[in-house]
């Protein structure tokens, strides 16, 4: 191993499209500062569009935009994507440069690539972190030349070719140093409004809100007035919500505070994304998870068939979930046995040290 001898080390990240892709690579930025004492510079490339492009200034990082975008299937603008792969590709290499970039860390995504075949180019080492149990198709095409692919389950490994197999470091998913550690769960049901004595379910569906889980919600509100139990619903900017709800269901379209909602829930109904998954996992909470049938690779089935397979969580098929919501939430809920068994189950699938290993094993492979 060569020891490097300059003050300051020079990485890259290559992350965003979501949350899911963006925030794992943040963990590992925030533990690389740590661990080297800030000597660090660390800097973002990305679209000039989509969620990085506002995190990543508020959170002080430098960050550059790139003209790549996904492929949105036969149309006008998927026939110019080759060009802005080939302009992206440019933009990456100017920045490897210009930065003198010791290092790459690819977070999935097509907002990956370009910066993967550059750093390539370059001889500039670089690592993949895969969040998903399957391997996206960026990342399956960036993996042959990968110098490490750090993956969040152990079932990751069928999905990567033999001759890679010694690259991958299976030490989950980072998650955010503030869920680490959540809040007491009375200030937390406080905070919300809830009463401290009743059981609470949080349903979840990221930013934009999950369409069929509100859907089902809503058909449910007059059967959720009746329960003993209360309601966290978060719906997303893209659903609205009746104007009247039941005193024991509390919506809102965001939720600022997740290490509180965490804290708060008995139970947790959201999508399978990998962050989502990481995150319930180190919450330790037990989940129904309703698979997004959208997602390109479809890896939110796969990471919510890893969870049920270890008797962690409680799938249920996005078709499904219109005419199961009720009868599986309530069954769940009331049912404080199966509740505690998929809470030690899930702990046990938690790693909370996620981002501190993924961030000592780069520095280690770089030589600091």
């Amino acid at each position: 191993m060569v020891i490097n001898t300059k003050s300051k080390l020079n990485i890259l990240f290559a992350a965003g499209g979501t949350g899911g892709h963006l925030f794992p690579a943040i963990a590992v930025a925030e533990q690389l500062q740590k661990l080297t004492d800030n000597n660090v510079n660390l800097v973002f490339i990305g679209t000039n569009d989509r969620i990085e492009s506002k995190i990543i200034p508020e959170l002080g990082f430098e960050y550059h935009t790139m003209p790549i975008t996904g492929f949105a299937g036969i149309s006008l603008q998927s026939m110019a994507l080759p060009w802005r792969v080939f302009k992206s590709v440019l933009k990456s290499r100017a920045v490897l440069k210009v930065h003198e970039i010791d290092a790459l860390i690819c977070a999935g995504a097509y907002i990956s690539y370009p910066p993967g075949v550059a750093a390539h180019q370059l001889g500039i080492p670089f690592y993949i972190m895969e969040s998903n149990v399957n391997l996206g198709k960026t990342n399956e095409k960036l993996a042959p030349n990968a110098n490490l692919i750090f993956t969040s389950f152990t079932e990751s490994e069928d999905y990567i070719n033999e001759e890679d197999k010694d690259k991958i470091r299976n030490y989950g998913n980072p998650i955010r140093n503030f869920l680490l550690n959540l809040p007491d769960k009375d200030d937390a049901l406080a905070s919300f409004e809830l009463e401290p004595n009743k059981r609470t379910v949080l349903i979840v569906g990221g930013s934009l809100g999950a369409r069929s889980i509100n859907i089902a919600v809503e058909k449910s509100l007059f059967e959720l007035a009746k329960l003993d139990f209360q309601f966290i619903w978060q719906t997303g900017k893209n659903f609205v919500a009746p104007a009247n709800l039941p005193n024991n269901v509390k919506q809102t379209q965001f939720i600022n505070d997740m290490a509180s909602a965490y804290s708060a829930a008995d139970l947790v109904v959201s999508r399978s994304g990998a962050t989502a998954v990481a995150e319930i996992c180190v919450a330790g909470k037990p989940s129904i998870l309703v698979p997004m049938p959208s997602a390109s690779n479809n890896e939110q089935y796969f990471n919510a068939k890893a969870m049920e397979d270890a008797k962690a969580a409680v799938l249920v098929e996005d078709s499904k979930i219109g005419e199961e919501f009720l009868s599986v939430m309530v069954d769940l809920a009331k049912d404080n046995a199966k509740l505690n068994q998929l809470s030690q189950a899930v702990r046990v699938l938690a790693k909370p040290d996620a981002a501190e290993r993924v961030a000592k094993e780069i520095l280690n492979s770089l030589g600091w």
